[in-house]
């Protein structure tokens, strides 16, 4: 049997036994009646434990979403078994629940609390679990005090992770995170922590692998920015044998003309184990400025995006005549030093906005890309280099996805070097925004074949006019195979996505189809929008196929993320219609 059918025929079993959760209740009744106390599904394998419960919450929804999922909470605690890893808990976890995790709950590795107004009371409910959790996560809008970073400093030894992403959360508290040794990623977005509060987590915790703050950057220079200890980092810039400081892999930074120059040379030299870089860059700033990540031995991931910010002055350098920089871009000057330097080990390229562009140098330091992106980029001159044996030699032939985007309206990016990237069959995941080079033939080219992109699983269409008779063939070639999502954004959702809608449900394939009308409509305004344009399938198909949409619909409509998402497999009525 085929993977993907052995893999349906999987699902199908788990949906089987969750739909019966009645007859598995009584069954636990009856053994409690006879003395036995533990759960009819004690006995399989950890992992099928696991699945179980996460089938139960996807078709019965998750315990945040609503107050009648209170009344299911007896038949949730049936799939919540001793083997259990990962859980989630929210405000509507009921105390008989709280208390049946913590009795029963002794291999738990990942926990969430989402939902909740105080997090301190439902760690200190489920207290006895938390000595295996390995990653914990309290979700958006939850108090975080100083007494709850206390509480998990002393009752979680082997914490690793710890996401506190969009808390109530501020410098005083965070304070309180001192020498936990074990952990190795802290999130902090969105939160009121400063770079005052970043600076003492990295003090007391060096080990940091992952901090996730827009502030890391500057709060490490503001660290060792001292004339004495600048003087020791200039000289050990060139040295092999440099100590190190932190252990930080990955930065995120927003860098603008005011910030000092020698920031990123700092950073490097303190953090020289960084294998992920994602920068936004002032245009006005100076061209240079990027230099300093060359020095990084173990970079694998640079994303550069180049925005203009017509507030800040531009910058000069007094030094350097002004033609000169004019003449210099931000490719040629910042970048292309980056490639040279640590293009050999690079698997993830993505820059956008970036002004001339060569892609014959990336072709030839990037050997080994996994992953291109390239948006809204100016592209210098002769810069694609085209075999003439294009069926034999493939760019990037380690490529695995590729993102390209809108060359700004411009015809320097050159059509037949597109057709080129696109001809690679080994693609994972392609994205395709809005351009002026996608016509229908060009889409008729890439989809049209039926041996085209056979290991294709995610095909994402922002602002692409293309007809749903495309759609429709790149799923009748494709989407048997091995495509399992298909995301359509922009104005032609309503043509786009009703037709592969209706398609995917009467083949009934295992694709997810993701809609998104426009960004800045607000969530429930989009979902409410999309559910409107589901009538649009009857007038093409019978009531009942609407009925179908409908319920599978009400399933699938993914709140958090705020997209409508539509699996034509959970429904049982769509497996047979």
């Amino acid at each position: 049997m085929q993977a993907h059918k052995m893999q349906r025929l999987y699902q199908l079993c788990l949906e089987n036994i969750v739909h019966n959760s009645n007859f598995w209740l009584q069954v636990k009744h009856t053994q409690e009646k006879i003395g036995i106390l533990s759960s009819p599904f004690d006995s399989l394998p950890a992992s099928l434990e696991q699945d179980l419960l996460d089938m139960y919450e996807q078709i019965n929804g998750l315990s945040g979403q609503n107050n009648f999922w209170l009344e299911q909470q007896e038949k949730w605690r049936l799939f919540v078994t001793r083997r259990i890893k990962r859980l989630c808990i929210t405000k509507y976890t009921e105390k008989t629940s709280l208390v049946h995790i913590a009795t029963t709950c002794r291999n738990l590795n990942h926990l969430e609390v989402r939902d909740v107004q105080e997090a301190l009371p439902y760690l200190k409910a489920v207290a006895p679990c938390l000595t295996t959790v390995v990653s914990l996560n309290i979700d958006t809008m939850a108090h975080v005090t100083s007494g709850s970073l206390k509480y998990i400093r002393s009752h979680c030894p082997n914490l690793r992770t710890l996401g506190l992403k969009s808390c109530f959360l501020n410098d005083k508290a965070v304070s309180h995170l001192k020498h936990i040794s074990t952990l190795a990623e802290l999130d902090l977005r969105d939160t009121e922590v400063t770079a005052v509060g970043v600076s003492h987590v990295l003090k007391s915790n060096p080990q940091l692998r992952s901090l996730h703050h827009p502030e890391v950057v500057h709060a490490v220079y503001k660290l060792h920015s001292t004339r004495t200890w600048r003087v020791r980092v200039e000289a050990s810039l060139w040295s092999s044998s440099m100590a190190v400081c932190y252990h930080l892999r990955e930065i995120d930074l927003e860098l603008s003309r005011k910030d000092n120059p020698s920031m990123l040379a700092v950073v490097v030299s303190v953090c020289p184990e960084i294998e992920r870089v994602r920068i936004e860059f002032d245009a006005r700033a100076s061209p240079y400025a990027l230099v300093p990540l060359a020095a990084l031995k173990c970079l694998t991931e640079l994303d550069i995006q180049c925005v203009a910010d017509t507030n800040r002055k531009p910058w000069v350098d007094h030094a350097t005549h002004s033609s000169v920089l004019d003449s210099i871009t931000l490719f040629e000057g910042s970048v292309l030093p980056i490639l040279q330097s640590c293009g050999s080990h690079l698997h993830a390229l993505s820059l956008e906005g970036i002004s001339g562009v060569d892609m014959k140098s990336v072709e030839i330091h990037c050997p080994n890309l996994v992953s291109l992106g390239l948006y809204y980029n100016t592209y210098a001159r002769n810069s694609f280099r085209i075999p003439d044996n294009i069926a034999s030699v493939k760019p990037f032939p380690s490529l695995r996805r590729l993102l390209f985007g809108s060359n700004s309206g411009n015809s320097d990016f050159s059509a037949s070097y597109l057709e080129w990237l696109l001809s690679n069959e080994n693609l994972e995941e392609l994205s395709l925004s809005g351009s002026p080079l996608f016509t229908d033939e060009l889409f008729a080219c890439a989809f049209a074949n039926s041996a085209a992109f056979p290991q294709l699983r995610r095909l994402e269409l922002d602002y692409c006019n293309v007809t749903a008779e495309v759609i429709t063939g790149f799923l009748y070639h494709c989407g048997r195979k091995s495509l399992r999502e298909l995301s359509i954004c922009g104005p032609f959702v309503r043509e786009q996505a009703s037709p592969a809608l209706c398609y995917i449900i009467c083949e009934k394939l295992d694709v997810q189809l993701e809609a998104y009308f426009y960004s800045f409509i607000k969530m429930k305004k989009r979902m409410l929008r999309y559910k409107q344009d589901l009538n649009f399938i009857s007038s093409k198909s019978d009531i009942h196929l609407q009925d179908i949409c409908k319920k599978t619909a009400i399933l699938q409509t993914n709140t958090t993320s705020g997209y409508f998402s539509q699996r034509s497999t959970y429904s049982s009525e769509a497996a047979t219609f």
